[in-house]
C-alpha cells in the first residue's frame, strides 16, 4: 500500500488547504465543460450503448520519486481535481467496457535538481539554470478521454483499469517541457464500491505529460500516485 490510513495525505492540512484555496477561476474551464457536456448528454435520446452511467468528482495526488524511483534530475508533485463521467460501451454479466470523459485541473510544483541537465555549452546556460532550479507552481488544464475496463466482483463492487489521454494546456515553462499545448496520458488501477445511488472509488495512478515533439524541449514529466472519488450512479 502507498500509505497508512492514519497518515493519509487527503487528511493533512496541506491537502485540505489545497482544496479550499483553489481559486474559482482555476476550475472554470473543467467545471463549465462538464456542465455543458452534461446538458448536451441529457438532451440526447441516448442508445443503451452510450448510456450515461455515473458522474462524480475525484481528488488526486501524484509525484516524481515519492512512490516509484523514476528520475533524480527533477522534482514534480501535483494535486488534482477531476470531474469524471462514465458512459456504457459494452456490458456483460461479469465485466463491462466504458467510455471516460474527464475535464481536470492540476496544480503542480516543479524544480530542476540536476545542475548539469542544462549543458555548459548551451547559450545563457547559467541564466536558464537559475530560472529552472527555483521551485515553481504550475497550473494544468486537461481534457482526458479514455476507456475503462471493469470486472465485477459482486453486484456492489468492482475492480477497474483505466487508460486515457487528452489535450492539455500548461501555463509555465520548465527545462523539461515548453509552456503551452501538451498531452496528458494516464494509466490507473482501482476499486469501486457502490451503496445504492452513490459509489466510492480508490485508484493507483501513473501519469506522463509531454507534447509529442510539437515544441521543444519535450523531455516530459512523470508522476505516480493515487486518487479518491465519489460518483452519483444514474442506473
Amino acid at each position: 500500500m502507498f500509505l497508512k490510513i492514519n497518515n493519509c495525505i487527503f487528511c493533512k492540512p496541506t491537502f485540505i488547504n489545497f482544496v479550499k484555496n483553489i481559486p474559482p477561476m482555476r476550475l472554470k474551464f473543467p467545471l463549465i465543460f462538464n456542465l455543458f457536456f452534461s446538458v448536451y448528454v441529457c438532451s440526447q435520446d441516448n442508445a443503451t450503448r452510450f448510456q450515461w452511467l455515473r458522474s462524480g468528482i475525484n481528488f488526486g495526488y501524484a509525484s516524481q520519486n515519492t512512490f516509484l524511483k523514476q528520475d533524480s534530475d527533477y522534482t514534480y508533485e501535483s494535486k488534482s481535481v477531476k470531474f469524471t463521467n462514465h458512459f456504457n460501451f459494452s456490458r456483460k454479466r461479469k465485466h463491462s467496457w466504458e467510455i471516460l470523459v474527464e475535464p481536470s485541473y492540476y496544480r503542480s510544483k516543479h524544480q530542476m535538481l540536476n545542475y548539469w541537465f542544462i549543458s555548459h555549452t548551451v547559450e545563457n546556460g547559467d541564466e536558464l539554470r537559475a530560472k529552472f532550479m527555483r521551485m515553481k507552481t504550475i497550473n494544468e488544464y486537461v481534457l482526458n478521454l479514455g476507456v475503462v475496463y471493469r470486472r465485477y466482483l459482486t453486484s456492489n463492487s468492482s475492480v477497474l483499469v483505466t487508460l486515457n489521454t487528452g489535450p492539455m494546456y500548461i501555463d509555465t515553462e520548465t527545462e523539461r517541457l515548453k509552456k503551452g499545448f501538451a498531452f496528458s496520458d494516464i494509466l490507473s488501477f482501482g476499486y469501486n464500491y457502490r451503496a445504492k445511488k452513490i459509489s466510492f472509488e480508490a485508484k493507483c495512478v501513473v501519469r506522463h505529460v509531454s507534447n509529442a515533439n510539437l515544441q521543444m524541449p519535450n523531455f516530459g514529466l512523470n508522476a505516480a500516485g493515487f486518487e479518491f472519488g465519489s460518483y452519483y450512479e444514474f442506473n
